[in-house]
């Protein structure tokens, strides 16, 4: 008796799955797709990055740029760490304490942004944020940087030099007020 129910059975499961798996090779299909157009990592915009540094303090910010260009006159990010990335494959072991945690990192170009996320994911650490637009767009939304001790304070200089350029210098800030010492009491 149990034979004859199996063998009822199986035509119906094979209907069932020969009418099914078209279904999920279609579905697999779609989602290979997808996955090809979409890049490996996260990006994230400056506003976001702000809120993961704000919400996790001990964030890994990682800056691809220069030593030139992180002390530039564009500054960094608080707390970040410069690897150029030239040297990012090689500078790997710095970062290995990292490797299960999510960290931001950000550039100054696009390419060298994507060429540092490359080298981040095939070496294991999948859980790498890409901040996009880099420094650029974190200045341009208005969040501040910090600026190497020798580039605070040379605003008159940089105006100066605008001006020679030929660009439109920037308004020199207020002056404060202050009292002369031998300027005689007021009536």
């Amino acid at each position: 008796m149990r034979v004859t129910r199996i063998m009822r059975i199986v035509p119906w499961a094979c209907l069932a799955l020969l009418l099914v798996l078209p279904g999920c090779r279609t579905i697999q299909r779609r989602m290979k797709e997808r996955a090809a157009h979409r890049p490996p990592y996260f990006k994230v915009t400056p506003p976001v990055a702000f809120e993961m540094m704000r919400d996790s303090p001990a964030i890994l910010i990682l800056d691809l740029r220069s030593p030139q260009a992180f002390s530039g006159d564009t500054g960094h990010l608080f707390r970040a760490q410069n690897i150029p990335l030239d040297r990012l494959p090689y500078r790997l072991l710095e970062l290995s304490a990292y490797r299960e945690d999510t960290f931001l990192v950000y550039c100054d170009a696009p390419t060298c942004a994507e060429e540092g996320m490359a080298v981040l994911i095939s070496s294991g650490f999948e859980d790498a944020v890409l901040m996009d637009g880099g420094i650029d767009a974190w200045i341009a939304d208005g969040y501040r940087t910090v600026l190497p001790s020798d580039a605070v304070g040379h605003a008159a200089e940089r105006r100066a030099a605008e001006r020679e350029a030929g660009r439109r210098p920037a308004p020199p800030p207020a002056a404060p007020a202050t009292k002369l010492e031998n300027s005689p009491p007021p009536p």
